[in-house]
């Protein structure tokens, strides 16, 4: 094809601005129809209309790429200046300008995948936010009743789990939301289960997750609005995705990754013949704790039996009478003392008036020792009621104690006939004779049969 004619005749052909734009776009798209170029982003902007504008450079060398909105929703990561990229389209020329540029078609990363890039971007993104932050992260229940499960119905995830929560403990409730655990649709379905049980309330724990596969099987829990569901769950979020080598966003975000979906099973519930070998271990000792305190109390209440206060209780008044007749004395003895002291006073006094002879002060003096001796007499009184007081509570305390009080409720002691106290049917024999003390009297008895305590 001639695209630049000669002259006709002895005229040369004159080509408009636009005709030369036209064919310089046509010469180029001719030659380079598709070809990858790489380069260094220098330039990268995402217009509102969809459609990426893109400068590449190599040193000082710059070349413009456009990518059309129809394949920019295929790229799978996001441009950032100094990235690295393999850009594959063909070069064509825009007229307005013109300047020749690259129509891209498709956009690849220099080096890492374009998934590992949108990964480490998601992933720092959401570190920014706080996503992954231990402190916001919520304890898993050590007991939990129900477990809701979101997974694949078919998947082998599902049937090991099940299995394995069944056999630590067969009472756990189990709710499944069935989901697509890969593919277009995989991460809105998973989301909306994780914010579904949410809103239903009954659950203690959400296991999210699937068995293991390719980092594309797996990327449905890579995605942003996963993270945001887990995120914002108020129930406690276990991630179980793929194997012990694969790590997804959701593991970050979760409260709780298991390395596997039968890990994740593992963890959520706790054995329960392990907690039944705990129970069991802690009823013996509180069994034995209370063997023990029983035995000590026993000890301590024989020593009680033994002792003077219930066995001859009497001998705790004698002290105690004996204070209170020296106290009775003493009072007398003081009362006097004080009345002999005060007629002295008052028969000086007499004489001493009977000498001056003054009648009427001799009669103030005789009304104020009347007032005298009534206040001593009264107050002798009260002093001497007090004591009986104090002397009665100390009786009364000293009966209550005494074993003859128990005897007046129906009760008897056995005793051998030198006095010593039965407490235990070891201690007789058979046809050996005994002493019965009742509340009045006593009884001589013989041992016929002997009965072990239950």
């Amino acid at each position: 094809m001639d695209l630049f004619p000669e002259a006709v005749g002895d005229k040369e052909k004159i080509f408009t601005v636009a005709e030369i734009s036209r064919l310089i776009k046509n010469l180029l798209e001719q030659s380079f129809p598709s070809i990858w170029v790489e380069g260094e982003v220098s330039k990268a902007l995402d217009h509102p209309s969809g459609h990426l504008y893109i400068t590449l450079k190599e040193e000082k060398d710059v070349i413009d790429a456009t990518m059309w909105r129809s394949s920019r929703k295929n790229l799978q990561f996001s441009l950032e200046v100094g990235m690295k990229i393999l850009v594959k389209g063909r070069v064509s020329s825009y007229g307005p300008y013109g300047k020749y540029q690259l129509i891209a078609e498709r956009i690849e990363p220099a080096g890492l995948g374009a998934l590992q890039i949108k990964f480490e971007q998601l992933k720092k993104k959401l570190a920014g936010k706080g996503y992954f932050d231990e402190e916001r992260k919520k304890p898993i229940p050590e007991y939990p009743e129900t477990i809701g499960l979101v997974t694949s119905e078919s998947g082998a995830a599902f049937r090991d789990m099940v299995r394995i929560l069944r056999r630590r403990n067969p009472s756990i409730k189990i709710i499944l939301a069935p989901v697509l655990v890969e593919g277009e649709m995989a991460k809105a379905q998973i989301a909306q289960a994780i914010n579904d049980f949410n809103r239903y309330g009954k659950v203690d724990i959400i296991i999210a997750g699937r068995g293991g596969g390719s980092p594309e099987s797996l990327w449905a829990f890579n995605e942003e609005v996963v993270a945001d569901a887990i995120y914002r769950s108020r129930i406690p979020v276990i991630s179980a995705v793929g194997h012990e080598i694969d790590f997804t966003i959701a593991d970050f975000v979760a409260d709780l990754r298991a390395s596997t979906p039968s890990a994740a099973a593992e963890l959520a519930v706790k054995n329960r013949a392990d907690l039944s070998r705990t129970v069991n271990a802690c009823y013996r000792r509180l069994v034995n704790a209370a063997s023990s305190m029983i035995r000590e109390y026993r000890h301590r209440l024989a020593g009680l039996v033994r002792s003077p206060a219930l066995t001859d209780p009497t001998r705790f008044l004698e002290g105690d009478r004996r204070r209170v007749d020296e106290n009775l004395m003493r009072i007398t003895n003081a009362v006097k003392h004080r009345h002999a002291a005060s007629k002295n006073r008052v028969a000086s006094q007499i004489r001493h008036l009977q000498l001056l002879r003054p009648s009427l002060l001799i009669k103030r003096k005789m009304d104020i020792v009347g007032n005298l001796e009534n206040k001593m007499a009264r107050r002798m009184g009260m002093l001497l009621a007090e004591k009986r007081r104090t002397f009665a509570e100390v009786s009364g305390s000293i009966n209550a104690l005494s074993p003859l009080r128990v005897l007046e409720r129906g009760y008897s002691i056995t005793r051998r006939p030198d006095g010593e106290i039965i407490k235990d049917e070891m201690q007789v024999k058979i046809g050996e004779t005994l002493e019965l003390l009742l509340h009045r009297g006593q009884l001589e008895c013989r041992v016929d049969a002997k009965k072990q305590a239950k």
